[in-house]
């Protein structure tokens, strides 16, 4: 049966994403208070199975797998009192640089906490690192808890677990008027530059703020779940309850978490010692109560429009192998890289001094320096040939008075005839295209053309270039 939550506001301003839940509270209290009093590790590490990881305070380690307490009341900053998004961080750093992790687990049991950092918490935790992070709910994961679990790759529940409470309420609780009856007097100036610092919350205008307040902080719960648990933020809306909490089964139904299971089965599938793909061991006995894959993902993997996110929250396995490979062969990718750009260069080169000319050298030069290809160069070389105008004309008959070779009369072909200059002309009248190309200039034209007959133009490309 789901049960509704609520998101609060204490007099401070503070926004709080929660079930209110005292026991959870008091019992989360309680445990850290006995591992604040434990005199060593050793009765540290006796509250709970496994070792103590290096420099965490309740994270532990079973089975190569490090397991990271959400509990209770969850705060923004440190507490010796309850959890925080800051020692839940630092704990799953501290897991992702221990060579003894393999994987790690968020030990979920949590009605939620202050709004305030929950979202930073959330996305840290899905680019902590390579290890594979997931989340395993022992009692309750709902609000800002269930936040924190979204951005694992993969959300086991146990039984009777409930899971959700995503969205927002505001119940904004005033005080004064117990304070006035035992007899207080409370006196409030507030500045004239800052009529608004205390709204009345009973006023149209009070309600407007703080809804536009737990609105926000909503919409963002709501947006991020959904990248995170790949899917729309409409579908999030219409199926994972608008703020409502459900048992394990229902919530698998509606895509909220993977699947069924126990915390063994779990650190088992990830420490090796359990194969839950081969259907060995407690952690494939523990799924098997679970609903088929179609019903507990309603999405389906897309691969015409394929995202990382999408992978990941499909193949989590797959995508941590193909970033180990990836890493494993930089060094090999480097040289490779490496000695194909020289090539590359080398061949640059190469082309460019193969239509290099007389004159030409310093636009040769820069050419190589600035990284241009050999077309590039060619087209430079005849728009600064063009561009001279009268001068490229008489440069060019110097060139044909100095040239050692006799310009040879082209083979007539059919329906032509003439000499070579006679052939241009007829050229020059009929083709506009040309005309266009040599900007008017006739001259430098049959300049052109008197030093292709001589053969002093090169080819490249199939393009022609002085």
């Amino acid at each position: 049966m789901p049960f509704e939550s609520t998101m609060q506001v204490d007099r401070s301003g503070r926004i709080w994403a929660m079930r209110p839940d005292e026991m959870m509270i008091a019992q989360a209290v309680r445990q850290r208070e006995a591992a604040r009093s434990a005199q060593s590790t050793e009765e540290v590490a006796a509250l709970a199975d496994g070792e103590i990881l290096d420099g965490s305070d309740f994270a532990r380690v079973v089975d190569g797998v490090a397991v990271v307490p959400v509990r209770g009341l969850l705060l923004r900053q440190f507490s010796f009192y309850f959890w925080s998004y800051e020692e839940i961080a630092r704990d799953v750093a501290l897991a992702q640089a221990d060579p003894a992790v393999r994987a790690i687990v968020l030990d979920i049991d949590s009605g939620g906490g202050m709004v305030a950092g929950c979202d930073d918490c959330t996305r840290f935790l899905r680019e902590s690192g390579d290890k594979p992070v997931e989340a395993f709910v022992g009692g309750t994961a709902a609000s800002a808890a269930y936040y924190l679990a979204s951005a694992a790759s993969r959300i086991t529940v146990g039984s009777g677990a409930m899971v959700g409470s995503v969205g927002a309420v505001i119940e904004y609780i005033d005080m004064e008027p117990l304070f006035e009856a035992m007899g207080a007097r409370i006196v409030r100036v507030v500045a004239e530059q800052s009529p608004k610092k205390r709204l009345d919350p009973e006023s149209p205008e009070g309600k407007a703020e703080l809804q536009a307040l737990v609105d926000a902080a909503g919409q963002e719960f709501v947006d991020t779940v959904a990248e995170m648990r790949g899917v729309t933020s409409a579908e999030v809306l219409d199926r994972f309850g608008q703020g409502l909490v459900f048992d394990g089964g229902e919530a698998q139904r509606r895509g909220m978490v993977d699947a069924r299971g126990t915390m063994s089965g779990v650190i088992g599938a990830l420490s090796g010692a359990r194969d839950m793909e081969t259907g060995s061991g407690l952690a494939a006995r523990t799924n098997e109560t679970a609903a088929p894959a179609t019903a507990a993902k309603e999405t389906s993997m897309n691969w015409e429009d394929l995202t990382l996110a999408g992978l990941r929250e499909h193949r989590a396995d797959l995508v941590t192998e193909i970033e180990s490979a990836a890493k494993s062969g930089a060094a090999s990718d480097t040289e490779t890289a490496v000695a194909a750009a020289l090539e590359k260069e080398r061949a640059r080169v190469a082309a460019i001094d193969d239509i290099a000319r007389p004159g030409a050298e310093d636009m040769v030069a820069k050419a190589k320096a600035e990284g241009w290809t050999a077309e590039t160069l060619a087209l430079e070389m005849v728009k600064a040939d063009k561009a001279k105008g009268a001068g490229y004309v008489a440069d060019l008959a110097a060139q044909d008075g100095e040239a050692a070779v006799v310009p040879k009369r082209p083979a007539q072909t059919e329906g032509s005839g003439g000499t070579p200059e006679e052939q241009a002309e007829a050229a020059w009248e009929r083709d506009a295209d040309l005309r266009a190309e040599f900007g008017g200039n006739k001259d430098a034209y049959l300049a052109f053309k008197r030093r292709e007959a001589a053969g002093n133009i090169h080819q490249f490309n199939g393009k022609k270039a002085g």
